[in-house]
This record gives C-alpha cells, sequence and structure tokens, in this order.
C-alpha cells in the first residue's frame, strides 16, 4: 500500500511541473518566433520580448517602445513498444506464455495554444528598458496513451497548464556593455496525471502483464506561486564580436496542493479505496520538485556594413542542473489509506529518479535578404540526455535530442511578422529488461526488501521488488511553428 499511494502521487510529479527558461527534463523547445527560427541561439541576439527569458540584458537591444504577441503551435509524437516478456501471473500449464506487446504513442499530438504576450518601454530614460510579459513556457502540455497499453504501469495521462508572469529591467553603458534581470511568477492553475497500479496481495504472485487487481490513480492539482529569477548580461570588445551570459539563479522547487483518487479496473471488485486523516475523509497531499539552475553562454559574431549589421552567426552553450532532480516528494500529513481492510499512513514519501545535469550546442543566425524589408534565419542543436536509459520513462522525452530550425521576419514599416520553424528529434533508446529500473508498483506486495526472499518474492525477480515496466523502445519528435506580431511606436 505505500508503493502504491507514493507512486500514484509522485510519478505524477515528474509530467506536469515546468519552469520557462530550460530545455531537458521537464521542458522542449524554443520559446518565441525568432528564437525558435535560430534553433534557441538567442542569448547573445537577444532583440524582442523573448529576451526576459534568454538574457534580459538584451531589452536595451530592442529601442523604443515594443508590443509583442504571439503563440507556438506543436506536434509532438512519442511512441513506447514495451520489450516482449514472460507472463508469469498467467500460467499454461506451469509455462510462462511469451507476450509481446504493440507500439503506443500519445493520442493528443497537437497543441495549439502556447501563447505570449509583452511589452517592452525605456519610459523615458535613456539607456534603460522594462518589459512585463506573459506566456505558457515551451514544452509538452498534454499526453495521453491506452489504458491497456504496454505503458499502463508508468503512465496513461498527464496534463498540465503552466504561466509565466515576468517584470524585467535592464541598462547598457552605449554599445559596449549591457545587463538586465527578470524576476517571475510561475503558476500552475491545473494540472492532472494517471497512471494503473497492481494491487495484488498474495506472496510471491506477479502480474507484469496485467492484474485483475489494477486500479487507477489519479492526482489532480495547483501551485499558485513560484518565485524564479534570470541574469544576464552581453559585452562587445569590438564592434563585430559580442559575448553573453544569462543564469537562472534561484535553486527553487514548485510545490501543488493536489487531492488523490483511487478507483479499481475490474468491475467485480466493489471496494473502494478511502483516505482519511484523524479518521476524517481527507484527500489532499503536497507535492514538491526541484527546478534546475541554468547557465548560458554565447559568442556571436556581426556581419557589418557601416552601421547596418547584414547577418550574424552565434554559438550557445548550455547547463542545467537537472542531477538536482534525485527524487520527488510527497507530503501527506498525516494521510492515511484503506484498501481492502489494510490502513497505511501516508507520511514523507519520496522516490528516486536519478537524473543527470544537460549540456546542449546551439548555433544560429539571422541573414538580411533585403535589408529593412526580409530577414531569414536558421539553426541546429544537440542536447544530451537528462536520464540513464535504465530509467528511461513515456512521461518526458529523456534520451539525447537534436534538431533544426528555420525562421524569416517580414516588415512593413513599424510592423514585423516574424515566423519559425524547429524540428526535435530523439534517436531511438531501447533499454533491455535486464537493464531496466522503472518498476511495477504492487501496493499490498509482501515482498520486503532486499526483496530475496524465496517464499515472499517471485523467484523470477529475486532483487527486484516487482517486474521491471520500462524496457523496451523509445522514440519520439516533435514539429513546432512559433508565430509572432511586434509593433514598434
Amino acid at each position: 500500500m505505500r508503493h502504491f499511494v507514493s507512486t500514484a502521487t509522485l510519478v505524477f510529479i515528474s509530467a506536469i511541473s515546468a519552469s520557462a527558461d530550460a530545455d531537458g527534463g521537464y521542458f522542449s523547445g524554443s520559446k518565441a518566433a525568432r528564437a525558435a527560427g535560430r534553433a534557441g541561439a538567442f542569448t547573445a541576439r537577444a532583440d524582442d520580448l523573448s529576451a526576459v527569458l534568454y538574457n534580459p540584458a538584451g531589452l536595451t537591444q530592442i529601442g523604443g517602445t515594443v508590443i509583442q504577441l504571439g503563440n507556438r503551435f506543436s506536434y509532438n509524437t512519442n511512441t513506447f513498444e514495451r520489450a516482449p516478456t514472460l507472463d508469469w501471473g498467467n500460467l499454461d500449464d506451469g509455462i510462462p506464455p511469451y507476450v509481446e506487446f504493440a507500439t503506443v504513442e500519445n493520442g493528443k499530438p497537437w497543441q495549439l495554444l502556447e501563447p505570449m504576450f509583452g511589452v517592452t518601454s525605456p519610459l523615458g530614460l535613456r539607456d534603460w528598458a522594462f518589459a512585463l510579459t506573459f506566456y505558457a513556457p515551451a514544452g509538452i502540455g498534454r499526453q495521453v496513451f491506452p489504458i491497456d497499453g504496454g505503458q499502463r504501469y508508468m503512465m496513461v495521462s498527464r496534463e498540465a497548464q503552466i504561466l509565466n508572469y515576468t517584470g524585467s529591467v535592464a541598462w547598457k553603458a552605449g554599445e559596449v556593455f549591457g545587463v538586465g534581470a527578470s524576476l517571475q511568477w510561475i503558476a500552475v492553475p491545473a494540472l492532472s496525471y494517471q497512471l494503473v497500479i497492481d494491487a495484488n496481495r498474495f506472496p510471491g504472485e506477479v502480474n507484469p502483464v496485467k492484474s485483475e487487481f489494477d486500479m487507477l490513480a489519479t492526482v489532480e492539482g495547483s501551485d499558485s506561486f513560484t518565485l524564479n529569477a534570470i541574469a544576464g548580461a552581453w559585452y562587445r570588445p569590438v564592434r563585430e564580436l559580442e559575448v553573453a551570459v544569462a543564469v537562472q539563479f534561484i535553486p527553487t522547487s514548485i510545490e501543488t496542493q493536489s487531492t488523490l483518487a483511487i478507483e479499481p479496473l475490474n468491475p467485480e471488485i466493489d471496494d473502494d479505496v478511502e483516505l482519511t486523516r484523524d479518521g476524517i475523509p481527507a484527500d489532499d497531499v503536497r507535492l514538491a520538485l526541484p527546478l534546475p539552475i541554468t547557465v548560458r553562454g554565447a559568442v556571436r559574431y556581426r556581419h557589418l556594413q557601416g552601421e547596418t549589421e547584414l547577418w550574424d552567426l552565434e554559438l550557445d552553450v548550455g547547463y542545467e542542473s537537472w542531477s538536482r532532480v534525485e527524487r520527488f516528494t510527497m507530503d501527506g500529513n498525516g494521510l492515511v489509506a484503506s484498501l481492502l481492510g489494510q490502513r497505511v499512513s501516508v507520511s514523507s514519501i519520496e522516490i528516486q529518479k536519478n537524473w543527470r545535469d544537460v549540456w546542449s550546442v546551439r548555433m544560429g543566425g539571422d541573414y538580411r535578404a533585403i535589408p529593412a524589408w526580409l530577414t531569414l534565419r536558421g539553426g541546429l542543436f544537440f542536447e544530451t540526455a537528462v536520464a540513464d536509459p535504465s530509467y528511461a520513462h513515456v512521461d518526458f522525452v529523456s534520451g539525447r535530442q537534436l534538431g533544426a530550425a528555420l525562421g524569416a521576419s517580414f516588415r512593413v514599416w513599424d510592423s514585423e511578422v516574424a515566423i519559425g520553424y524547429e524540428y526535435r528529434h530523439q534517436p531511438e533508446n531501447s533499454v533491455p529488461e535486464s537493464e531496466a529500473r522503472v518498476f511495477q508498483e504492487v501496493p499490498g506486495s509482501q515482498c520486503p526488501p532486499p526483496y530475496t526472499d524465496p517464499d515472499l518474492c517471485h523467484p523470477q525477480y529475486l532483487g527486484s521488488r516487482s517486474p521491471p515496466v520500462n524496457a523496451g523502445s523509445y522514440r519520439a519528435h516533435s514539429h513546432a511553428v512559433s508565430l509572432d506580431l511586434l509593433h514598434r511606436f
């Protein structure tokens, strides 16, 4: 029961929380059309409202008062084919059948609303810039898999609504040096997660494929306020060369107030799961998820003709401290769960994730095809994997990623329309069953640590608390189109 309730809540965290200003881990893709068209190589360039997250110091490069309105549309394919396994829970004359699984994929690949709106102005002060922005971070907000698919014991569905409100200020010393900072309010108005748990309680019994005691666990909640901040700077040692750095530096965590619900999938089981606190019905839990510290450094070459920049080329290197995410934590505050006559206290529970720090390299640039009217851009990127293959999961694209981008800007007098296309690809990530480290949650398991008792543990899984469920092949790719409208006053 303890493992049952902990996983029903904690695995949920791993799929729903987000900050706005990093790739890898919980995030995916570049925000805003100009940055997306350069594959995210925008730390030094940073000359539109998305500077508030890429490098706030870049706001001083915009000049004047600018309003920007945009949206990101994406199509996100995430497929999983579970590795064949022996079904020791369904023996035929003492012989386990060899079970193969069909490939499953995200049934909700389209994401049509990921808005951004902002305004920046010097407010009449020379060499200063101020900005207010509102945006949804780049990422995959919803995934739905079949409840009877091979991934059922990892995840059935997840959905998150995440908003970021940002205030920024920047200052520059002529055309040589600039600094800036953004203060962010991250709000998560709604999030949910579902997965299937095996509630079997019989000693030595396992059900690696399907159990008559399978139950669907659903967690729903929200987080109204998480504080974060970004600081940045740029410097031009000569007119043609620019270096920049930006740091998201507060080691904070998102904390949600959530509710837990559990229901049997077998219609023949009519016993409900009851959650109480001090004998009174309750279902609230508190979840905490660490956010990474991120650092970006960039070098940009500007090819000038007089005072006009004809084209540029930028190289960005990024670091994200995803190793902070060693585990997810749930605080049940005295919550007690009862199922099939068993009562278990749900207190402070932790589950390992063992993520790794992520490094990324991005290269992109702009080319003024028709000065003052048409600008073309493009870029490439590569990111290291956030998770060891043994901990691969369907909730996030956790392997190494690479991709390319194209974009353009069209200017008509004081207005500009920018469009950016970004393609992201995770090469096939295969996990053999012998190396898989995500295990089925069996709440009533009688097999105690270190899981080697032959009388209480199944002989085929000695040393493991339950069958591994994440063995198989993972594939993922995304197509994202960003469209922005900018107007200068």
